[in-house]
């Protein structure tokens, strides 16, 4: 029997500061990536929509809730030994109600915020 394919969902989680779009990056201990940088996210649930997904993750991973995501974009990332299929979404972060806690430092390190031109 082959593989399944699996679903991820990356979650842009962006603002703004002095004119400047920043997005939030974690730091990670584990999954996919250990050491790494990554967007909050996770896998597709069963039943699932995209949105819910981002919002469930950013909850767990990040302590925030967000309810208003739309999708940017979507990858077909084939490996050695998996295959993933990340849906990427987007969604402004509202610093006045909402604060960044470290929800699953099990998991991660650090989230901070970066700007494309920070990469």
């Amino acid at each position: 029997m082959l593989p399944r394919v699996k679903v991820g969902v990356g979650c842009f989680v962006v603002r703004r500061v002095a004119g400047v779009t920043q997005f939030l990056l974690g730091e990670r201990h584990g999954g996919l990536s250990p050491g790494l940088w990554g967007l909050p996210g996770g896998h597709l649930e069963f039943g699932e929509q995209w949105s819910e997904c981002a919002q469930r993750e950013t909850h767990e991973e990040c302590g925030i809730d967000i309810a208003d995501w739309r999708h940017v974009a979507t990858t077909n990332d084939i490996f050695e030994n998996s295959h993933y299929v990340t849906v990427f979404m987007k969604a402004e972060f509202d610093a006045e109600r909402m604060r960044v806690k470290l929800a699953e430092p099990h998991k991660c390190k650090q989230w901070i915020w970066v700007s494309w031109e920070e990469l």
